[in-house]
């Protein structure tokens, strides 16, 4: 049975381990591709992270790698892992924390966001960064969530 393809990819600021298993989010920007980055500098570094995440694998018992890259919209790779060896655990999922940094120049555009297990492409998506005010008209800003009692 073939590796299963990973069905999301959250973007945010850092990725950080917590008691239990679980992971802790700062800065969440979104759902792949659904993000949309504004930066003010383009002569400053960003610095992001992802969590990828995919369906229990069939073939626990057998060996998987994986490599992951991010390309510029100019096509440039500015980040790529060595291969590394997935720890599966029988009908458990996989989260796979990664996280990156784009060095100025910063390039506006679709970043594009490729994991390979074992050679083949099991996520393709991306994001799009743009020059901006975190203030820019432009930019959505989400909504506030429900009708909770004030703090």
């Amino acid at each position: 049975m073939p590796f299963p393809n990973f069905d999301y990819c959250v973007i945010c600021d850092l990725v950080r381990p917590e008691l239990g298993g679980k992971w802790i989010l700062l800065g969440f920007y979104g759902l792949a591709p659904n993000v949309e980055i504004t930066i003010a500098d383009v002569n400053r570094p960003v610095t992001l992270s992802i969590v990828a995440g995919c369906p229990p694998v069939p073939e626990h018992d057998r060996p998987h790698e994986y490599v992951a890259l991010v390309t510029r919209p100019d096509g440039v790779i500015i980040f790529q892992t060595p291969p590394i060896r997935l720890v599966l655990a029988a009908g458990k999922r996989i989260l796979l924390p990664l996280g990156f940094s784009i060095a100025p120049p910063i390039l506006p555009g679709h970043y594009s966001i490729r994991i390979m297990v074992n050679h083949e492409v099991k996520l393709d998506t991306g994001f799009g960064l743009r020059v901006g005010l975190p203030t820019d008209p432009t930019r959505p800003i989400p909504a506030p969530a429900g009708g909770g009692a004030p703090n």
